[in-house]
């Protein structure tokens, strides 16, 4: 059963995005809605809590009409079509931050009937990387009304890799579509030579660990942070059905601390990961995991990666100055 996180702590690396509202010169406001309830996720109790906070919403929106553009950083679809009759006057300002939601509605009949439903009564979508990849006709994206960012990165962080063997992490909330058991025991197999390192926030819930991988608390962003700046290459193993429509935050912070990613050729993290200079690689099917893992290894200790290009494409102020584009653009 899992409880609640700290709204704070909900999706901690959009927190940028604040950031680049207020050095945007056009007038943009950020108004986080963190999905978050009591209870377990998706009980009726949890779902009641996120329900009222898309109807706190509607009364923040309207209390921040002042602004030109508003940036919704999250939505979860059906409450925000129940509650988006009483927003409609103020549609032209609002922009939706699309995070999981297409990747339930490719999944659930009803979730895509809510987003198609909400871009007919003119919803406008933030959509991170871009909008151009197949599949999304149906759901009225791509489209000209809606903003497209690069997902942000935090402020670089300096750490001190260990000289002589490579660090390979793994991080993120032990959920089975992370598919972190069966990565572990890949990586334990393929790279005896390397230290294997996995940052979790909630270390009683790992089980049977392998003694040649070593356990981090990540509870703190601190220690988070310091976990990554240790690391050569993040490896993540999503699952398609969870995370084809999605960006990752890990991926961001990574970059920021100077740690290469490994990551399930997809769409969007396809994107993420190559623009505007790569920052790691990609791959198709687990048994590739390993060839994109010495790659990236290689390419990491041989200064193959730009990130301090990748990371400065990405910061609040290079977002910031997206959003002045996007005013502009939508207002001669």
């Amino acid at each position: 059963m899992r409880f609640a996180m700290n709204a704070e702590k909900y999706h901690s690396s959009l927190r940028p995005i604040g950031d680049a509202c207020r050095l945007a010169k056009t007038g943009w406001v950020c108004l986080p809605n963190p999905l978050v309830g009591i209870g377990a996720e998706g009980r009726l109790l949890w779902k009641g809590c996120v329900l009222l906070r898309h109807a706190a919403l509607v009364i923040r929106c309207w209390a921040s009409c002042s602004h030109p553009h508003i940036l919704i950083r999250e939505f979860s679809t059906i409450p925000l079509l129940l509650t988006f009759p009483f927003l409609w006057p103020l549609r032209r300002k609002l922009f939706f931050v699309i995070n999981h939601n297409l990747q339930w509605a490719a999944r659930n009949r009803a979730e895509r009937f809510g987003m198609a439903a909400l871009a007919r009564m003119g919803a406008r979508w933030t959509i991170f990387e871009t909008q151009d990849f197949r599949g999304l006709e149906k759901l009225k994206i791509p489209s000209p009304r809606n903003l497209v960012l690069p997902h942000p990165v935090p402020e670089r962080t300096a750490g001190e890799k260990n000289s002589v063997r490579a660090v390979i992490g793994v991080t993120g909330y032990c959920r089975p579509e992370k598919g972190m058991d069966e990565l572990l025991n890949l990586l334990v197999r393929h790279f005896p030579d390397c230290d294997i390192v996995i940052g979790v926030s909630a270390p009683e819930k790992i089980k049977g660990l392998s003694e040649k991988v070593r356990m981090v608390n990540t509870t703190s962003d601190a220690d988070y942070r310091r976990m990554l700046a240790q690391c050569d290459v993040l490896v993540q193993n999503g699952a398609q059905n969870s995370y084809f429509y999605r960006v990752s935050g890990p991926v961001a912070d990574a970059a920021a601390s100077g740690a290469a990613v490994v990551v399930p050729d997809f769409p969007l993290l396809r994107h993420q990961v190559f623009s505007p200079v790569p920052v790691g690689e990609v791959f198709q099917g687990l048994e590739k995991i390993p060839d994109a893992v010495r790659t990236a290894i290689a390419k990491a200790r041989s200064g193959q990666y730009d990130f301090a290009v990748y990371c400065a494409a990405r910061t609040a102020q290079a977002v910031a100055d997206r959003l002045d584009e996007s005013s502009r653009e939508q207002h001669g």
